[in-house]
């Protein structure tokens, strides 16, 4: 896996940078971790996930697949916050959809940022 999960008790943030292309399946065991931290399904934890130095190796029919999956998982995810950290043209279109989608699906916000600054503003906010 190119990825790596912490937890960030001060900020009680779920700190994710993936590097390198980035697919489904690695996106989905990374969700499967997320959901296995009671910090994140039972707590206030939010996510910040680093993109930078990546890019989405996803097709348009998986997209729909990980919005049917976040709308199994509306009821944990509803209200919280997801920032994104991207730095490429093509990771940033990927996003952009993505974010929308959830949210319309879930309620699940999720914003894109280009520093870690601003996304760890906008999750605090």
């Amino acid at each position: 896996m190119g990825y790596t999960i912490n937890l960030d008790h001060e900020y009680k943030l779920i700190r994710y940078k993936h590097t390198g292309n980035i697919k489904a399946e690695e996106i989905d065991k990374a969700w499967q971790e997320f959901l296995s931290m009671k910090e994140f399904t039972e707590g206030e934890y939010n996510l910040m996930s680093d993109y930078r130095n990546s890019q989405f190796d996803i097709h348009r029919s998986e997209v729909h697949m990980i919005i049917s999956f976040m709308k199994n998982i509306e009821h944990i995810v509803r209200g919280k916050k997801q920032s994104l950290i991207v730095d490429n043209p093509y990771s940033t279109a990927t996003s952009e959809i993505f974010a929308e989608r959830v949210f319309e699906a879930t309620g699940f916000k999720v914003e894109l940022f280009s520093t870690p600054e601003a996304a760890l503003e906008w999750l605090r906010s």
